[in-house]
């Protein structure tokens, strides 16, 4: 049970969090405070863009631009919560990695996952069964009967969708699909396993995979000997049309939103603004968002990157976030603070309440504000939190330094606290590259659906990363390969990545590597043989296998083939099961990079002062850290060794995992918001625990609190190496 709020509560909290640590938005569905007025023109122009493209039978790009750090992912964020309220249908997608020619299937599949979820068993709460069942309601498709989920309610609907898609889709190769999964997870709903099964199938088919017969009679069609899939980049259009036709039926029209694409390398750049043209051109009642440092987009304009006619149609409504005014900095600031603190003065906490009626930036300080604004004239959003953040600090030093009564008293304490000793550039990259690298992985586990399990976005994250380390440092890596089957027809090439070694005694050792990611046996039959008739290019072989959410499926023939791999024995095959957050990390190491490359990664060095890190920079920091080693795949490429994929050794917490569950519950029931360590502090405290044991149960209560946020109990936003955590439902 937690113990009432009292101002002894009030110091912990203030020593235990900082609501200023989070500089950028890292979730879209967070619950982050936002101020309404900052960049208010600019997101009723981007609401218009919205509500235009639900009116009328087109579709239209918008560029979202500005410095780094002037409020682009906010705003997005913003614009992701006011569609929440039953607007409109946003989909974020950020660091979308694939090779050029598997782009827009990797949107596809990406897109996808987050409108039906990555939960197979409980569709009925995905966005893409509500955009269903409201398509056919406000277009009266049901002829007013009630959206009940008898079987006849059922076959209504399933006959309605069908009436309804003759128009949408005249050649009906969505709409049936659809269907299914729109019966599927109404019958699943009842229990019907099956129906699940149906429901599950006909999502692999709408993000782009390939089935095996089994799945495909679920759908009442054949496989062929390669499986059914989407034929190619034109059937792919088509269920994004559909899906956008869909959506503006419902009243909630679909809003694909590109954060961050200077962040990709020129050729994946290239090919992602080509298929957003194509896609703008051809579909109805869509809109696509591009945002990115302006600075960064215009290189890529101006250096042909992306083309004219492109930029042109993404660029149809531009919008540009400049810097904010003082006054806006303070209502930022203000903003925080109030989500921050009103817990506190709910529960009537005196000492708190009075501070806050002197001065409304208590703990920080109105005349400390006013200081650092004399002779601002603007100043980006993040240039005041990261201020705050560093002022929250100094009234935690002071609070730790003289105890709770005496820092009220004297409030706000001296202007300048103890000078902080000087710290190596090396030193301070390190960190936030460290923090950024955990937070990345984390957001990722948090939000599942925005990495689907997919082949070549493995691929080529890891040729991404290991195309900077051949040839250099202590690596043996030569030179890396991603191969792909560019023309329609062309046999699929018997691994995705070719690397060249170079071991000690001076052999050159020819690895090939093959993602597999198959949600069938069948699909999984031909790379393993492929892998097998590989006898003259490769020295040794790598199957890499989605452990976690896509463990390798066998046949008959597919299971004779991994056979035939395994006799080859460990020095020349080897199969390294990959979990996601395996996975999560080569998408967050790929993600620093870029971030780094279009400007947008900062460090403050020395005290006070921010400075941009360069790629190179977190290129030399990953090798000091030896990150890129740390991870069982690219250990394995970059130093000719056979390392197995380890699970998690750390033996589970000596505390009931209920007493847990139940303390982070309690503590959130009367707050807007704790960080993790906060909670773990409080829970150490009352365990009466050492403190040498405090990173066991911070980590302890961290896992709790995502498992919590799995389940929907509470949101999770990962920040550094923190999460803040939240109940659901409060803002």
């Amino acid at each position: 049970m937690s113990e009432e709020p009292t101002f002894e509560r009030f110091l912990a909290a203030v020593r235990g969090t900082n609501p200023f640590r989070s500089h950028r938005i890292t979730d879209v569905g967070g619950g982050e405070a936002t101020v309404e007025s900052i960049h208010k023109s600019a997101f009723t122009r981007l609401v218009r863009v919205v509500q235009d493209a639900a009116k009328e039978p087109t579709s239209i790009g918008a560029l979202l631009i500005g410095a780094p750090g002037v409020g682009k992912s906010h705003l997005l964020a913003r614009l992701f919560q006011w569609a929440g309220e039953d607007r409109a249908t946003v989909v974020y997608l950020h660091n979308i990695l694939a090779s050029p020619e598997r782009m827009l299937r990797y949107v596809l599949n990406a897109t996808v996952s987050d409108l039906a979820g990555h939960r197979g068993s409980d569709y009925t709460q995905s966005r893409l069964y509500t955009v269903l069942n409201r398509a056919l309601i406000r277009t009266g498709a049901l002829k007013g009967r009630k959206m009940m989920t008898g079987p006849r309610e059922i076959e209504a609907r399933k006959e309605a969708l069908a009436r309804l898609g003759a128009k949408i889709d005249p050649q009906s190769a969505v709409i049936p699909v659809l269907n299914a999964f729109l019966t599927g997870t109404s019958h699943a709903s009842l229990g019907d396993a099956g129906a699940e099964k149906r429901a599950q199938a006909a999502v692999l088919w709408l993000s782009g995979e390939t089935l095996g017969p089994d799945e495909a009679r679920l759908l009442e069609q054949a496989a062929g000997e390669d499986g059914l899939a989407l034929a190619d980049d034109a059937a792919v259009e088509r269920v994004l049309h559909v899906l956008a036709h869909l959506c503006a039926l419902a009243e909630l029209p679909l809003v694909l939103c590109l954060d961050q694409i200077d962040n990709l390398d020129a050729d994946a750049v290239r090919a992602l603004m080509s298929y957003a043209h194509a896609l703008l051109d051809r579909a109805k009642h869509l809109v696509v968002i591009v945002s990115g440092v302006k600075q960064s987009m215009l290189s890529l304009r101006t250096g042909e990157v992306i083309p004219a006619a492109a930029w042109d149609r993404i660029a149809e409504r531009i919008l540009e976030l400049h810097m904010v005014s003082p006054e806006e900095a303070r209502a930022i600031l203000e903003g925080r603070l109030d989500a921050a603190l009103s817990g506190f003065e709910e529960k009537e906490i005196e000492e708190v309440i009075a501070a806050r009626k002197r001065d409304r930036l208590f703990p920080l300080g109105s005349a400390w504000l006013e200081r650092r604004l004399d002779g601002v004239q603007e100043l980006r959003p993040r240039d005041a939190i990261l201020w705050a953040r560093d002022r929250w600090e100094a009234q935690q030093d002071r609070l730790a330094a003289v105890g709770g009564k005496r820092w009220l008293k004297e409030w706000p304490g001296p202007e300048d606290g103890p000078k902080s000793p000087p710290v190596k550039l090396e030193d301070v990259i390190d960190a936030e590259v460290k923090k950024k690298l955990v937070e990345g992985t984390t957001r990722r586990r948090l939000q599942q659906a925005s990495l689907p399990p997919d082949e070549d976005n493995l691929a080529s994250l890891t040729h991404h990363l290991l195309a900077r380390c051949a040839g250099k440092g202590a690596s043996t890596l030569l030179s890396v390969e991603h191969a792909t089957a560019k023309k329609r027809g062309k046999a699929a090439p018997a691994h995705h990545l070719v690397a060249r070694e170079k071991r000690a005694d001076g052999v050159i050792v020819t690895t090939g590597v093959t993602f597999l990611c198959a949600p069938s046996g069948h699909g999984a039959r031909l790379p393993l043989q492929r892998m097998v008739e590989d006898t003259k290019h490769t020295d040794k072989r790598i199957l890499v296998t989605d452990e976690e959410r896509r463990p390798l499926r066998l046949g008959g023939a597919g299971k004779a083939a991994y056979d035939a791999l395994c006799k080859l024995g460990r020095q020349r095959f080897l199969h390294l099961h990959l979990d996601f957050a395996g996975h999560a990390e080569l998408d967050s190491l790929v993600g620093l990079l870029g971030a780094a490359r279009s400007h947008d990664l900062e460090i403050e060095h020395p005290r006070g002062q921010y400075r941009k890190v360069t790629e190179a920079e977190v290129l030399a920091s990953f090798e000091r850290q030896s990150l890129l080693l740390a991870h069982p795949l690219l250990r394995e490429l970059l130093t000719e060794e056979i390392v197995k994929g380890g699970g998690d050794s750390t033996p589970p917490p000596a505390w009931d995992p209920q007493q847990t569950r139940e303390h982070i519950m309690a503590e959130l029931s009367w707050r807007l918001g704790l960080m993790a360590k906060e909670l773990a502090q409080i829970f150490a405290s009352r365990k009466k625990l050492h403190e040498k044991r405090f990173p066991e149960v911070w980590s302890h209560i961290k896992k709790t609190a995502q498992a919590l946020h799995d389940e929907g109990h509470v949101h999770a936003t990962a920040t550094d190496d923190d999460l803040f955590v939240q109940l659901r439902g409060k803002k």
